[in-house]
């Protein structure tokens, strides 16, 4: 008697082997650099990375929690990941660099993150501009002088 195989009778080992080990929410966590979204504290998008007025803030996420891992991505030049691997290094909290080479063209993935190793926070607002507003001062108009209000 000739009995087949199906994939039901396949030893989960062997599937795991042939297919991969199962991830949950693959997709959110290739969004945010190998973590899960409810462990974020912050995130930045690679452009929020490269430009520099976004330090002051991430400064500020990093002596709020000296606990938690940045999360940094690989595939942005490292001159501009160097100032954030510096405040990190400066604040003691640890960091990780990650690339994954499966990522899509296109998607919306992360170039920095803040988050927890394993605890759920749940964070409401994560993202940079929200979080920590970069606050444009006003040019102070110069008052005029006694003879200049004259002669307006």
């Amino acid at each position: 008697m000739v009995t087949t195989m199906t994939d039901n009778n396949i030893d989960p080992h062997l599937q795991s082997g042939l297919y991969g080990v199962p991830q949950l929410h693959p997709d959110e966590q290739r969004k945010y650099l190998g973590t899960f979204r409810e462990r974020v504290s912050l995130a930045m998008t690679i452009d929020e990375v490269t430009a520099a007025d976004n330090m002051t803030g991430f400064e500020k996420e990093l002596v709020a929690h000296p606990d938690y891992r940045v999360l940094l991505n690989g595939m942005i030049d490292q001159d501009s990941l160097a100032p954030y691997i510096t405040l990190a290094h400066q604040h003691n909290v640890n960091f990780t660099l990650t690339s994954n080479s499966e990522d899509p063209a296109g998607a919306e993935i992360m170039g920095l993150v803040v988050a927890t190793e394993k605890t759920a926070i749940n964070e409401p607002v994560i993202a940079i501009n929200e979080k920590y507003p970069i606050v444009k001062s006003e040019p102070q108009q110069s008052k005029k002088s006694f003879f200049e209000n004259l002669f307006d």
